[in-house]
């Protein structure tokens, strides 16, 4: 009779992932834990996270919570599950965390009541919902470590975002450069910052180009297909209609598109419609939409780091991730009509 264990394949181990990078073990270990007193060289960091690729490295999260006392999980609590964009930031935290040695548990909903689900079973918590009234206080005593994940505020602590003000700005941008002077938004719920750091960057852009901004022209609605198709609904009764929408959200710019075909018109040749982030659906849109990419991936990765760094007793701060936002031009923005 075969031995079934003898069969099974060698764990890899963090020595051979040292080996593989050409790096003592202690700096792998380092590394992988979020130590932001580490110095190392960005080359010699990217040796390292291609090793644990290719080698299919995994921490072992049951050792190394019997000598840490850490239950080696981190929790990310979002608005909306259904929502692509968060799927986006949630891919790029779970990824991170995974390779050093956490699992991430994701759950949507109110913050307070997640906090109490979570509490027992985490090291931390990101929070990816920053109201008055949803975010407990943030790091409250016997609470796990804990930081806002694309909000800022109001309640104090570390956070970590994108430039939202300058993605919407360049989309703003791009329909002046096209043309277009009659420009609305559809802005996000304005009790969330992101929202209002969205909006900033619209008047700030059409401030620069010396647009007005007509009574009307910047519609709230929540960050989903019904939102914006309602939002743009209303825009395109005011006089003057508007040529060019710019929404906040690329699921809100998809009900958008809606509206507008509802109302007898038709994207671009009536009204142009460009949102900030792109989502995977934005190319097989008829027409595909125009949008801002933002770095989502990054931003949940990076959240990670810092909640690991606060884990182990370090102190983090507000972040803005720096890589830049990214124009993609598709067919959903074209000149004004004449």
């Amino acid at each position: 009779m075969t031995d079934s264990r003898a069969a099974r394949p060698r764990r890899v181990t963090m020595k051979d992932v040292a080996a593989a990078a050409g790096v003592d073990a202690s700096l792998v270990s380092r590394l992988l834990s979020g130590d932001e007193s580490l110095s190392v060289r960005p080359e010699t960091e990217q040796r390292v996270m291609d090793a644990v690729q290719r080698l299919g490295y995994r921490r072992n999260p049951a050792a190394r919570a019997l000598k840490t006392a850490r239950t080696m999980a981190l929790g990310l609590i979002i608005p909306d599950l259904r929502n692509v964009i968060y799927t986006e930031i949630a891919v790029g935290a779970e990824q991170r965390a995974a390779a050093a040695g956490y699992v991430l548990l994701i759950t949507g909903g109110s913050a307070q009541l997640r906090q109490e689900i979570l509490e027992d079973r985490v090291d931390g918590i990101l929070y990816g919902v920053a109201t008055a009234d949803t975010v407990p206080t943030l790091n409250a005593p016997g609470s796990p470590p804990a930081m806002l994940i694309n909000r800022r505020g109001p309640a104090e602590g570390s956070s970590v975002v994108v430039d939202d003000q300058a993605g919407v700005a360049m989309g703003t941008r791009y329909l002046i450069s096209i043309g277009h002077r009659w420009i609305a938004h559809i802005a996000g719920p304005q009790n969330v910052d992101t929202a209002r750091r969205r909006r900033r960057g619209y008047i700030n852009a059409m401030a620069e180009a010396g647009l007005e901004i007509p009574d009307g022209y910047i519609a709230e609605s929540s960050f989903n297909e019904v939102g914006g198709a309602t939002a743009a609904a209303g825009l395109l009764q005011l006089t003057p209609r508007p040529t060019a929408l710019v929404a906040a959200n690329a699921v809100a710019a998809v009900g958008a598109m809606a509206a507008v075909r509802s109302q007898g018109l038709s994207v671009p040749e009536d009204i142009s419609v460009v949102a900030l982030h792109d989502i995977p659906q934005a190319a097989y849109l008829n027409p595909p939409l125009t949008t801002v990419r933002m770095p989502l991936a990054e931003l949940g990765s990076r959240s990670v780091d810092m909640i690991l760094t606060m884990i182990n007793g370090g102190q983090v701060g507000h972040v803005v991730v720096a890589t830049p936002p990214e124009l993609i031009v598709r067919g959903s923005a074209a000149p004004p009509p004449r």
